[in-house]
C-alpha cells in the first residue's frame, strides 16, 4: 500500500518514468565504460573523438572519478530517500548532474564544453535548493548561482575570443595555436579569462563563502559537490594547460588567489567544531591548493590532487554521521617547530636522493622547487606526530626516531614517484609544455611556498595563541570565516533584494 501511494504521488508531481534501478544501471554503465576507456588508454594511449567528446588518458582518469563518485552517491541517495514522495525527482536531478559533469570532463568541442559547464551549474543549483522546507539553504545557493554567472561570462568571453582570433571550436587545436609566437596576445587574454572562470567555479577567494554555507543540502549533494563538481575549475585549467603555461599573468593570478584561499580555508577549518563545516572549509583550502598548483603549471600534481581529494571527500561526506571531531594533546610550539623543520629537511633530502637515482641532473625549475618545499613541509609533520610527545626511555625514543625517518623516506619517495609517474602517464596528452621561467615564475612559485610555511608556523603556535586575547580573537574571526560570507550576502541582497528572493522561493515551492 505504501509503495502504490508513493507511486501515485510521484505521478501527481510529474516525476519522470525512469526508475531508480534504471538510473543506477545507467550510472554503473558509465563507470564501467570509463574504466574500459582508461584501460584502453593505459595500453595504447591513442586518443579518440566522437560527437564532440574526446577520450584520452586525462579525460579517462577524470571520467572514471566522476562516474564512480556519481554511482556511489546515487546508490546512497536511493537508501536515504526511500519512501520520500520526491525521491524520483531528486534522483533524476542527481543522475542528470552527474552525466553533465561527465560530459564536461570529456568535452573536446568548445561549444559542448560551455553547454556542459552551464548545465552542471544549473543541476547543482537545483540540488542545493531541493529541500523547500529549509529556507536557510536558499541564500548560499543564490550566492553560488550569481557567482557562477561571473564564471560563465568569463568562459564565454574566452571562447568567443578563440573563435574570433583562431577560428576553431576544437579544443585539440588550442595547443597548436597557443605555441605560435605571433598569438601570445590572445594566449594571455584567454589565459586570464579562463583563470577567472575557474576561480569562480571552484570557490576561490573572494567567491568562496557559499561553499561552507551549503550544509543544509542533503548529504549526497554535499558528497557530489565536494568530491566532484567543485573540481570543475581545475578540470577547465587542465583542458587549457597549453594556454595557462604560456600566460605569466595567469601564473600570478592563480598562485596568488589560490594561496590566499588556502590561508583563509585552513585557518577557518582549524576553528570549526562541527564535522561537516570542518570538511567544507577543508575543501576550500584544498581547492585553493589545487588552483595554486595550476599557477605553478604543475599539472600532473593537479590531476593527482583531484583524484585523491575526490575519493577522500566522497568517503568523508557519505559517512560524516559516523565521524566525531578528534582533538589530540597539543605539542609544545617550539618542539613542534623544531621537529617540523627537521622532518622537512629529511623529506627534502629523500626527494633529492630519489631524483638523483632517477638520473635527473638539472636544477629544479621554480615550480618544481615550490612543489618540493610544500611537500617537504607537509611530510615534515610526520616528525611532529611521531616525536611530538616526550618519550621515556632511550629505547622507545630510538624506535620512534627510526619510525619517523622511515615514514618520511617512504612518504617522500612515494610523493616524488607519483608525480614522476603522473607526468610520464600524461605526457601524451599534455605534451612538452614550457616550464615557467623568469621573474613572474619565481614570484608565482614563492607565494604558495611562503603561504604554506607561514601556515605551518601558525599551526604550531595555535595552542599558545589560544591563551592570549589576540589568539582568542583570531579563533572567533576564523570560526566565522572572517566574515567574508556576510560581505558577500550584502552584494547578493543589493542585486536580488530579500523580498524578491522570498517571493521567488514561495513561487518555487
Amino acid at each position: 500500500m505504501h509503495t502504490s501511494s508513493s507511486t501515485a504521488i510521484r505521478r501527481e508531481i510529474g516525476a519522470p518514468r525512469a526508475t531508480p534501478r534504471d538510473l543506477q544501471a545507467l550510472l554503473n554503465l558509465t563507470a564501467g565504460v570509463s574504466a574500459a576507456f582508461l584501460g584502453w588508454q593505459v595500453a595504447f594511449a591513442v586518443p579518440a573523438s566522437f560527437g564532440g567528446l574526446s577520450i584520452d588518458r586525462l579525460t579517462a582518469l577524470l571520467a572514471l572519478l566522476v562516474s564512480v563518485v556519481g554511482a556511489v552517491t546515487f546508490r546512497y541517495s536511493v537508501r536515504l530517500l526511500d519512501g520520500n514522495p520526491r525521491q524520483g525527482r531528486f534522483l533524476v536531478l542527481l543522475a542528470g548532474t552527474v552525466l553533465s559533469a561527465l560530459t564536461l570532463v570529456c568535452a573536446g568541442n568548445l561549444a559542448l564544453l560551455f553547454a556542459a559547464w552551464i548545465v552542471t551549474s544549473l543541476g547543482l543549483h537545483a540540488l542545493l535548493t531541493f529541500c523547500d522546507d529549509r529556507p536557510e539553504s536558499r541564500r548560499p545557493a543564490r550566492k553560488k548561482f550569481l557567482i557562477s554567472r561571473i564564471g560563465d561570462v568569463a568562459l564565454l568571453s574566452a571562447l568567443l575570443i578563440l573563435w574570433r582570433d583562431w577560428g576553431t571550436s576544437n579544443l585539440a587545436d588550442v595547443g597548436e595555436f597557443a605555441a605560435r609566437p605571433d598569438q601570445q596576445g590572445t594566449v594571455r587574454l584567454v589565459g586570464l579569462l579562463v583563470s577567472m572562470a575557474a576561480l569562480a567555479k571552484s570557490a576561490q577567494f573572494p567567491f568562496h563563502s557559499w561553499l561552507p554555507e551549503t550544509m543544509e543540502a542533503p548529504t549526497p549533494v554535499s558528497a557530489l559537490m565536494h568530491a566532484g563538481i567543485i573540481n570543475a575549475g581545475g578540470v577547465l585549467l587542465l583542458k587549457f594547460a597549453p594556454v595557462i603555461a604560456r600566460s605569466p599573468e595567469s601564473w600570478l593570478l592563480l598562485a596568488s588567489v589560490g594561496s590566499l584561499t588556502v590561508a583563509v580555508g585552513m585557518m577557518s577549518m582549524w576553528a570549526q567544531v562541527k564535522v561537516k563545516r570542518t570538511l567544507a572549509w577543508s575543501t576550500v583550502g584544498q581547492m585553493g591548493f589545487m588552483v595554486a598548483q595550476c599557477g605553478l603549471c604543475a599539472f600532473p600534481a593537479v590531476v593527482l590532487h583531484i583524484l585523491g581529494h575526490g575519493c577522500y571527500k566522497a568517503r568523508c561526506f557519505l559517512r560524516c554521521g559516523e565521524l566525531e571531531p578528534t582533538a589530540a594533546d597539543p605539542v609544545a610550539p617550539r618542539r613542534g617547530l623544531l621537529l617540523g623543520l627537521l622532518g622537512a629537511v629529511a623529506a627534502a633530502a629523500a626527494m633529492s636522493g630519489f631524483a638523483f637515482l632517477r638520473g635527473v641532473d638539472r636544477s629544479p625549475s621554480p615550480s618544481e622547487l615550490s612543489i618540493g618545499i610544500i611537500l617537504s613541509i607537509a611530510i615534515g609533520q610526520v616528525w611532529v606526530a611521531v616525536l611530538g610527545r616526550p618519550v621515556r626511555g632511550a629505547g622507545r625514543l630510538a624506535l620512534r626516531s627510526a619510525s619517523a625517518v622511515l615514514l618520511t623516506v617512504a612518504a617522500s619517495v612515494a610523493a616524488a614517484g607519483l608525480y614522476a609517474g603522473a607526468a610520464r602517464f600524461l605526457r601524451p596528452v599534455l605534451g612538452d609544455l614550457p616550464q615557467p621561467d623568469g621573474a613572474a615564475a619565481w614570484i608565482a612559485a614563492a607565494i604558495p611556498a611562503l603561504t604554506v610555511a607561514l601556515l605551518a608556523v601558525l599551526h604550531a603556535w595555535l595552542p599558545s595563541l589560544h591563551r592570549t586575547a589576540a589568539g582568542r580573537a583570531l579563533h572567533i574571526h576564523a570560526l566565522q570565516g572572517f566574515y567574508f560570507g556576510a560581505i558577500a550576502d550584502r552584494f547578493v541582497d543589493a542585486i536580488m533584494p530579500p523580498a524578491r528572493r522570498a517571493n521567488e522561493g514561495a513561487g518555487h515551492a
